[in-house]
């Protein structure tokens, strides 16, 4: 058995053989050039670079030109937010509540810059949007941010009645594709949005290097000017063995897709453990990814980051939100506003992710830990064991 679990997929991913042997060689050679170079080492570099755009363009159904590679997924979201909301007239501000971090913070600053405030998109039972509520408060000009798979409960958002309503009240709005890559089938043309951004690293591929689809027609404030990279939208050198590393690792998407109901398998596996606690799926009446299973407890004082911290010290690597916040202690703002009249799901929340590279030793360690770990936590909680 494994002597650690690594059960935190939805952070990051182990780097793929793929993109490991892409990246090799030219770590191995050590220079390359500079792609905005016109001499024989910058025209190599501009060609790897370009190589790979195809690549990432191939797996999500679009023309390489309407994709902007940028320094991760963070970068691609305030991109597309701020690209957006910095060109044209833009009436109100809405964002999806279970939103990432990131996003709601560049929503917060275009609503800073355009003098607008942060309007919450109405939802229903477990955060599913509330489509007929939005209808009757949506304005024209408005600007949207929408999550297509959410971060933390892997609840994959229903697509066409927003699509349609956007399309008829002419908004504007920018997707959050970064945990749908590898999970669902991406065809960003089919979605109605006007961006929709991704990160290597969710992927198999490296961390620091994301990508953002822009649609035909949409256009975009350029957010950082330079030496006009990227078509002019986004400055600065790009980060070619990153980006070499992402377009290996986009290959092997299908074999993603196609491992998903093995997936499902352990993550089932690992849900069945965790309610014979007492835990509670977030995610029970809405499609979710095969990814994560993401529960809470509501007869007890759980602490979400303490079980985190009582797993890694049997072995096992969870987590209880973003990773991009989760490392402080306090309960998920996102949750928060998904499931207001259950703070609980909240303050302790566990979010157990995996992907292909998850092993079944892996699991059967956590199965093995889980039942020394989670009674010191649920005095009073009934569980499958719980005598009468």
């Amino acid at each position: 058995m494994a002597s650690r679990s690594y059960l935190d997929h939805h952070a990051t991913t182990p780097l793929s053989d793929r993109a490991l042997a892409a990246m090799r060689p030219l770590l191995e050679e050590g220079f390359v050039g500079n792609s905005s170079s016109s001499h024989h080492h910058g025209r190599r570099a501009r060609a790897l670079i370009e190589d790979a755009r195809r690549s990432v363009a191939r797996v999500i159904g679009a023309s390489a030109s309407a994709l902007t590679f940028t320094s991760g997924g963070t970068e691609a979201l305030h991109l597309s937010v701020l690209g957006l909301g910095r060109r044209g007239p833009v009436s109100s501000l809405w964002c999806d509540p279970g939103a990432h971090p990131c996003v709601v913070a560049a929503m917060e600053a275009l609503g800073v810059e355009r003098s607008l405030p942060l309007r919450w998109i109405p939802t229903r039972a477990e955060g599913a949007m509330d489509v007929e509520a939005l209808s009757a408060a949506l304005e024209p000009e408005a600007l949207l941010a929408l999550s297509w798979v959410q971060h933390e409960t892997g609840a994959v958002l229903d697509l066409p009645p927003l699509r349609s309503l956007l399309a008829e009240r002419g908004a504007r709005w920018a997707l959050d594709g970064v945990q749908a890559l590898g999970k669902v089938a991406v065809e960003v043309a089919a979605t109605g949005a006007d961006a929709v951004a991704f990160s290597a690293h969710k992927i198999g591929g490296p961390q620091g290097v994301g990508a953002l689809w822009v649609r035909a027609g949409a256009s975009l404030a350029t957010v950082m000017p330079g030496g006009g990279q990227e078509r002019g939208l986004r400055g600065g050198t790009e980060n070619l063995l990153g980006i070499v590393g992402f377009g290996a690792a986009a290959t092997g998407v299908a074999d993603r897709l196609a491992a998903m109901p093995s997936v499902a398998a352990r993550r089932d596996a690992i849900e069945r453990v965790l309610q014979a606690h007492g835990a509670s799926p977030s995610v029970a009446l809405r499609p979710r990814v095969a990814t994560v299973s993401h529960v809470g407890w509501a007869a007890a004082e759980v602490s979400g980051p303490e079980l985190v911290a009582a797993f890694d010290v049997e072995g096992v690597s969870v987590s209880s939100g973003s990773a991009c916040s989760s490392g402080r202690a306090r309960a998920s703002a996102s949750i928060a506003r998904l499931y207001p009249a259950e703070p609980w799901r909240a303050s302790s929340a566990l979010r157990v992710s995996l992907s292909p590279e998850t092993t079944d030793a892996e699991v059967a360690r956590f199965a093995e830990v889980a039942p020394r770990v989670l009674p010191r936590f649920l005095s009073g909680v009934k569980t499958d064991s719980s005598t009468d």
